[in-house]
């Protein structure tokens, strides 16, 4: 940007006069639309004053940025303004972060058992399990978010039918009465069978995934509502015992949800497995040579074994067909049959099939053959 030259002053300035004009207060700015600098004009610092404003615009320069931190991207800032208006910037990051480890941990870790894959063979790394975690975070954050909305929103109407029965206690008080009523019973209900999933074993094992801890939760959240309905024109209340109820309620019920959202997570790990499955025959085969034989049994259905000629430096004695690929991690290969055995109650059921792991160096030779379609 151009400096505009300061007029002649035959007067002479001091150097404190001369940084006032540059450097001066809003009102000096205001006062002096051309202020004088009387001496050159200094050099670019990179520092800012604060003061100054941005040509044609009227607005204050950004405040400095603090030596050693990098100004977040406009993106950035556009993604933290969204995170704030949804809620997300409340949750502090370590918590965030520990969610998703966590998702993507029970989600990867049934995933791969049902291929007899420990994950702890895996070793996979943080980033990898984080990924997995988002997958599976998602849809059960969307779920949340929709029914705290829609308590809100409930919530909001019947605190302006209270503030209307307050005027008028008649027939609008005793509605809220019984419909508190009806929703003490109801949460009463649906607490006594999340309570029957927490005692009875085989209960828990044969329901859905999740209807234990939701059941819990929702019917936690929902006779205290009803409750609160019922007593809410009551004046001598215990606070102290009232608030110790409302803490005790909130933390069942944001425990029975970590449960749910961990029973979720397990659900969708298996899912995920039987889409591999069927997936498999759209997969990339994977041809794998070796030096020594691999003595694969019934657990690799569809897998052929050649024996290949012997050639001048060639050390690759056997050839293997009709596999695909796992994952790979940790340098290994994780191999399994194209025709995985499926059957009644799979993937919740094993109905046999293996996986074959091999190191990924000079060992094993791979070629890979994309899928050449119907």
């Amino acid at each position: 940007m151009a400096v505009k030259p300061a007029p002649s002053d035959p007067g002479p300035r001091s150097p404190d006069s001369g940084n006032g004009a540059r450097h001066g207060t809003g009102s000096d700015a205001l006062t002096d639309p051309e202020p004088d600098t009387g001496s050159d004009p200094e050099p670019d610092t990179g520092r800012n004053t604060g003061s100054d404003t941005e040509p044609g615009t009227g607005r204050g320069a950004e405040p400095p940025a603090v030596p050693g931190e990098q100004e977040p991207s406009p993106l950035e800032r556009r993604i933290t303004t969204f995170a704030q208006v949804v809620g997300l910037g409340a949750v502090p990051p370590s918590i965030a972060v520990g969610l998703l480890f966590y998702f993507g941990y029970v989600a990867s870790r049934r995933r791969f058992v049902q291929f007899g894959i420990d994950l702890d063979m895996l070793d996979l790394s943080t980033q990898a399990v984080l990924l997995y975690g988002s997958e599976a975070l998602w849809l059960p954050l969307v779920a949340l978010f929709l029914a705290t909305l829609l308590g809100i929103w409930g919530h909001v109407e019947l605190g302006r039918l209270i503030r209307r029965s307050r005027t008028d206690p008649g027939t609008k008080g005793t509605a809220l009465t019984w419909s508190g009523a009806v929703l003490l019973v109801a949460g009463l209900l649906v607490l006594g069978r999340g309570v029957a999933g927490l005692v009875v074993v085989e209960l828990a094992y044969d329901e859905a995934p999740g209807t234990t801890p939701l059941a819990l939760a929702v019917g936690v959240l929902v006779t205290a509502y009803g409750r609160w309905l019922i007593t809410w024109r009551r004046t001598n209340r215990p606070r102290v015992a009232e608030r110790a109820a409302a803490v005790a309620v909130l933390s069942v019920a944001v425990a029975a949800l970590f449960w749910a959202s961990g029973s979720y997570a397990a659900t969708y790990g298996r899912s995920r497995a039987a889409d591999t499955v069927n997936d498999l025959p759209y997969r990339a085969e994977i041809i794998l040579d070796t030096t020594e034989r691999l003595y694969l049994d019934q657990g690799f259905p569809g897998v052929t074994e050649t024996i290949l000629p012997a050639r001048k430096g060639d050390k690759f004695a056997y050839r293997y067909r009709g596999l695909r690929l796992l994952t790979e991690s940790a340098g290994r290969l994780y191999l399994i049959p194209a025709a995985w055995p499926r059957g009644a109650g799979w993937p919740r059921v094993w109905r046999g099939g293996g996986t074959l792991v091999v190191p990924n160096n000079d060992t094993v030779r791979l070629r890979l053959l994309p899928f050449a379609g119907p």
